[in-house]
């Protein structure tokens, strides 16, 4: 962000990246009678709380809270760091209690290996938006990465300016001229989305230029970080900042990956809203169980997360379809043309492309393509 899930929240672990790592729109709620609080602990000292309330929206509340427990416990170098327990009346599963769910035995991870007489390739299912307790990965990822030459992304946002992306989202997020928010949604859906939006600080009436797909990106983004996930802390960021001299390629463009997000037929937009605000309340719990599922490699319970996040509306399908089925198609014609060239590439795409029908090692073993999942015991040579 993940795609940030529209109901069903899939868009923020498909490979919005762009939207999730760019949540630009948090304001002052307009709701003057709302009373927001939170929690937050230090991983050291998790019986001592630092709370914030009376805070006009959750982002608010969320980020006071951190804030106020990371000036008391400043970062150390042992690893130690700040999270949320506690929204309003929702409590939060730490990072600690997700990375308990992990088996003593060995399983799998998200991790495959190809191998052609002329390069390595490693595909890691990506998590767009994480936060710091679940750090550090597994040891096999930054292994693949290192013994790598070439890192692979969806899309390389670091070949643009913060001003640049900002354009972007701009360009293909604002309604055409004529138009606003309130004139392609149906007056109680508009009503829905405005309340849901200033509980987050997202002030919709200043907001009236925006496409409904782009407002529901920033919603679950805003809704995410109010349960302290941080597109900064997404696994891309985490390899980015370690290119150094690799090169860095991408298998989509930025063009493409927003035209698919926010050019979607009116209906189809209309359609995300709804589902999203029908499923919001649930995001603790199905952010929850997929985490814990990527990090156990559980692809059953990682598929029936996900299954369950897509709206059962006719336009829904279709854009899950343009999303998923499609894309896949189009990525494995890249990851196969890398196996055809020189190179070790670390290739990193949303999770949610390795599971369920027609993913991406399902195509890949149609054309006589076969790897090795890489699991928690193995080691990978540099």
């Amino acid at each position: 962000m993940f795609r940030l899930k529209s109901s069903r929240f899939r868009l923020a672990w498909l490979g919005a990246a762009l939207v999730l790592s760019q949540p630009t729109l948090a304001g002052e709620s307009y709701d003057a009678l709302a009373q927001h609080k939170a929690m937050a602990v230090h991983s050291s000292n998790p019986a001592l709380p630092y709370v914030a309330q009376a805070q006009q929206n959750k982002l608010a509340a969320a980020t006071m809270a951190l804030r106020a427990c990371q000036q008391a416990q400043p970062q150390t170098s042992n690893g130690a760091y700040c999270e949320l327990v506690q929204l309003n009346e929702t409590g939060i599963t730490t990072a600690e209690q997700i990375k308990a769910a992990r088996p003593s035995s060995p399983h799998p991870l998200y991790l495959w290996h190809y191998q052609s007489e002329q390069s390595n390739v490693y595909l890691a299912g990506s998590v767009h938006i994480l936060k710091s307790g679940l750090y550090p990965l597994p040891p096999q990822y930054q292994q693949a990465f290192d013994a790598s030459n070439k890192l692979v992304l969806e899309v390389n946002l670091s070949a643009f300016t913060p001003e640049q992306l900002q354009f972007k989202s701009m360009q293909y997020g604002m309604l055409p001229s004529e138009q606003r928010i309130g004139d392609v949604l149906p007056p109680k859906l508009y009503m829905a989305l405005e309340n849901a939006t200033a509980e987050y600080g997202l002030p919709l009436q200043q907001l009236a230029s925006f496409k409904p797909s782009f407002l529901v990106q920033q919603l679950v983004v805003l809704a995410m970080m109010s349960l302290g996930y941080d597109p900064n802390e997404g696994v891309e960021k985490h390899f980015v900042d370690q290119a150094g001299e690799r090169d860095v390629l991408e298998l989509e463009s930025i063009d493409f990956q927003l035209g698919l997000l926010m050019n979607q037929p009116i209906a189809t937009q209309q359609a995300m809203v709804a589902d999203t605000l029908e499923q919001l309340a649930e995001l603790e719990p199905l952010t929850t169980d997929l985490m814990t599922a990527w990090l156990t490699g559980d692809d059953a319970r990682f598929a029936q997360a996900f299954e369950l996040q897509t709206g059962a509306s006719e336009a829904s399908q279709a854009f899950m379809t343009a999303l998923m089925d499609e894309r896949n198609v189009g990525m494995t014609d890249k990851i196969t043309g890398y196996l055809q060239s020189p190179g070790d590439y670390f290739v990193l795409i949303g999770s949610g492309h390795f599971v369920g029908d027609n993913n991406i090692i399902e195509l890949l073993e149609k054309r006589g393509i076969r790897g090795k999942r890489i699991f928690s015991n193995n080691t990978i040579a540099p």
